[in-house]
């Protein structure tokens, strides 16, 4: 039988269908009279293989939540059930009030951009009505230009139904179906992640559609469904005003802050939105105007930077002199293996960048790759044939005078020079900051100098504005993976688990071996509890290594495995990683460090002191800053050995010592 009869006979007496509105992903909507009360309504009809996976029961529990919202802009639920759906089980369907109008979608087909004072009006009714739905725990997940509905000059919400209802306490999650509800285009990456949503994911998707009502498309495009999540994952919206003038700062900035891909970082509700929406414009030109221009320059500047992140081009300073095509060539090889992070990819490095230099002894960028690859093998515990290890740091020191002679104001040679003063005296970060604030005075767009003038505060004590650094690199290069990583890292030594995990996340959505990615997507699921997933990132990371890092994953697999009680396990991956260590004299600070937490986590509080002992210098600031902020030495925090260890240095989350 068809649709259309069945509702009409199983609904005799209650309703009479006169026709089919529409059809989407979810249910089938018809218009139908009540005639009982007279009125016309609009008859939504769960597609049978949907109310399969929900379960009519659950459907239906979820109906009668969403039917207790009292509010002018959400379309209010008057009546639902069930009926015999084409295999005979029962399908879900309820009634909604029949607004005569038109959807936000029609009109966008008719109009490409919205006026501004249109726009902003839908959106803060919109915004409205989710508040309401908010209070009481309703999270609509679905907001879409296809579910508001404009009659009378004012925007109504459709399709609670099918929302998913929160409870506080003392009930079932009706979040944790595993049920992806959600439109690509305007799904936040909570959503886009499968991670559990809040009432935030509700205000970032009609800032999406607020976006495409002012700028004629949504934020984040793209041929696929898989490519707009990608972007959304990785890159920031674009600012409106580039594209649409006429668009007040005030309200570009809101809708930018409702699309953060942390939650966290958007605003506290809906209401809070629709208020920075509705504030008059000033015509200032002050500090969220100047954030905005810089961003429309990275977005410009992106575009030249993306295939190398550390060094943007081979052309800066020293760029006026005429280079020999095979210098370049052994330049670019030598880039590509850097950036490859790995001991081959370090000897293939080398070897092209001496080349490049023994070609064309005056090429600073080629000195100042030279020296920062050495440090990277320093550091790594790389193997380089013919080069003694202890022998790097000097090699890399002459290589960065030999750059900085050739061409002092160039911004790529002062940042290798950072590089370097931080293994030639790890205990004082200022020259470091001192070259990357330079470096930046010069190019604001250089993400590594960000990054290290970010490492560098960090390790002051100064998380607050190192963060902001850090968020300065992501802007400007959405797929620097050592910013997202680090991103990652503040946000886990701030205690902030859920913005951890998103920036982790979006940096191995960009590259799925990133071993930083792993390491602190790995230790903040330890911190939730989620230690067969913690497990798992250490795991995948310790199969894409090599060398020292075999040890610091393995070490990171034990920890998840002590915290989950597993302690036999642990203690037999603990004696692997400790075993393998022994090839690595002096101690790497981070293996060093890791092995010590796995000892924390099996209360072996002597054995992990002893291994942070072992590390010297003991007043690097960055050893100090794990010491300081790593969440797993709290179990020893007021140990007086582990005290006697800690520099007097601000914390972390809230600038107490720990």
């Amino acid at each position: 039988m068809h649709l259309f009869e069945a509702l009409n006979t199983a609904l005799a007496g209650r309703y009479q269908f006169e026709r089919e509105l529409g059809r989407g992903g979810m249910a089938s909507v018809w218009l139908a009279q009540d005639l009982r009360h007279d009125r016309a309504v609009a008859i939504k009809v769960l597609h049978p293989e949907l109310a399969g996976m929900i379960g009519v029961e659950r459907f239906l529990r979820e109906v009668r939540v969403t039917a207790r919202l009292q509010h002018p802009n959400v379309i209010p639920v008057l009546d639902s059930g069930t009926l015999p759906g084409p295999d005979g089980s029962a399908l879900p369907w309820y009634a909604m009030a029949y607004i005569e109008g038109e959807s936000l979608r029609q009109r966008l087909q008719r109009e490409r951009h919205i006026p501004v004072d249109d726009a902003v009006r839908i959106t803060c009714e919109a915004a409205g009505a989710l508040q309401a739905a908010h209070r009481e725990h309703i999270v609509h997940r679905d907001i879409k230009p296809e579910n508001l509905m404009l009659s009378g000059g004012h925007a109504y919400i459709a399709d609670f139904g099918i929302a998913k209802a929160l409870m506080d306490t003392g009930g079932e999650r009706l979040t944790s179906t595993g049920l992806s509800i959600g439109t690509p285009a305007y799904m936040s990456p909570e959503q886009a992640t499968a991670s559990e949503v809040d009432a935030r994911t509700d205000q970032y998707s009609l800032a999406c559609v607020l976006y495409e009502m002012l700028a004629g498309e949504p934020p984040f495009t793209g041929p696929t469904s898989q490519a707009v999540v990608a972007r959304r994952l990785t890159e920031p919206a674009r600012p409106i005003r580039t594209i649409r003038s006429a668009v007040p700062p005030g309200v570009e900035a809101a809708v930018l802050k409702a699309l953060e891909r942390v939650p966290a970082d958007r605003f506290v509700d809906t209401a809070a939105f629709a208020e920075a929406l509705s504030r008059p414009a000033t015509g200032e030109t002050g500090p969220s105007g100047r954030k905005l221009m810089r961003m429309a320059a990275a977005l410009v500047a992106a575009v030249a930077i993306a295939g190398f992140a550390w060094f943007v081009t081979h052309n800066r300073g020293s760029a006026q002199v005429p280079r020999d095509p095979a210098v370049i060539a052994f330049y670019e090889r030598g880039l590509r293996g850097y950036e490859r992070r790995t001991p081959e990819g370090a000897t293939e490095a080398i070897q092209a960048f001496r080349a490049a230099v023994e070609r064309d002894s005056s090429y600073s960028a080629a000195w100042a790759a030279l020296a920062r690859i050495y440090v990277r093998a320093y550091e790594r515990y790389f193997v380089v044939a013919g080069v003694a290890r202890d022998s790097l740091p000097r090699l890399a020191v002459r290589a960065v005078e030999r750059a900085i002679a050739g061409d002092p104001r160039n911004p790529d040679v002062l940042m290798a020079r950072a590089v370097v003063s931080r293994i030639v005296d790890p205990t004082d970060v200022g020259p470091s900051l001192r070259d990357a604030r330079q470096a930046l005075e010069l190019d604001s767009t250089l993400v590594w100098a960000w990054h290290f003038l970010a490492l560098g505060l960090a390790e002051s004590g100064k998380m607050e504005d190192a963060l902001g650094a850090w968020r300065s690199a992501v802007t400007r290069n959405p797929s620097f993976l050592e910013g997202l990583g680090f991103m990652g890292q503040a946000h886990y030594w701030r205690g902030q688990h859920d913005s951890a995990a998103v920036w982790a996340d979006s940096a191995i959505a960009l590259d799925p071996t990133s071993l930083l990615g792993r390491q602190i997507a790995g230790h903040t699921a330890v911190a939730e509890g989620d230690y067969a997933r913690g497990f798992a990132h250490f795991e995948a990371a310790r199969r894409v290594v090599t060398d020292v890092e075999v040890v610091n994953t393995t070490a990171g697999m034990a920890l998840a495995r002590a915290q989950a009680g597993r302690t036999t396990e642990a203690r037999e991956l603990l004696r692997q990683a400790e075993t393998l260590s022994a090839d690595y004299s002096p101690i790497p600070h981070h293996t060093a460090l890791y092995l010590a937490q796995a000892h924390v986590a099996l209360k072996d509080f002597s054995a992990a002191i002893a291994w942070l002992r072992r590390y010297e210098p003991r007043e690097s600031l960055h050893f100090q800053l794990h010491l300081r902020c790593d969440p797993p030495f709290a179990p020893i925090a007021n140990d007086d050995r582990f005290r006697a260890l800690l520099l007097p240095l601000p914390g972390c989350a809230d600038g107490t010592q720990r």
